[in-house]
């Protein structure tokens, strides 16, 4: 068993870093966030703004999710510290958030959907991205959506865009 670089690499960041205001100030890689800090951020920017709520509910299966996700990328049956899943999830909602806080309010969602282009890309570029995780995406993007207890025609169209995307099954008729 061995620890992904990665995760090696920003547990360092975080360990040395300096705190300003009450925020981490994290060194970036080349793209400014790995693939689980992307995965992240669609996951919370779907959530939110296809229905303008990011519930309480949709938070609980979000951070399931980054459990999952930050487990494999650490490496699997590694050990890792209980607070940092949270750590890595913060990173991705503040990012999204510092999209909606810097920005007037007629450009938010442009600024949000131009943010989540790159951030797609930049996945499905990977060499590693395949169909089963964008099926992985697709399906947890569909569970987020129904841990409110309704799905809404703008949840149900942002994921068959996305689907459409990856090239992969969309979900929704």
């Amino acid at each position: 068993m061995k620890y992904n670089q990665e995760y090696l690499n920003w547990k360092a960041s975080i360990n040395s870093s300096t705190v300003f205001g009450g925020k981490s100030n994290i060194t970036k890689k080349k793209y400014g966030y790995d693939w689980v800090d992307c995965l992240n951020f669609i996951l919370i920017a779907n959530a939110e703004v296809t229905d303008g709520l990011l519930s309480t509910e949709e938070m609980a299966k979000i951070k399931e999710i980054n459990e999952i996700t930050f487990a494999h990328w650490v490496g699997d049956g590694m050990p890792y510290a209980s607070d940092e899943p949270n750590k890595k999830l913060k990173i991705a909602h503040e990012w999204y958030f510092s999209i909606i806080d810097n920005n007037p309010d007629d450009q938010i969602n442009m600024k949000v959907q131009e943010e989540m282009t790159k951030v797609i890309k930049f996945l499905k570029s990977q060499d590693w991205f395949n169909p089963t995780f964008a099926n992985s995406i697709i399906n947890w993007l569909v569970e987020i959506a129904n841990s409110d207890g309704n799905i809404i025609a703008n949840e149900k169209g942002s994921i068959n865009s996305l689907a459409e995307f990856f090239e992969v099954k969309k979900p929704f008729i």
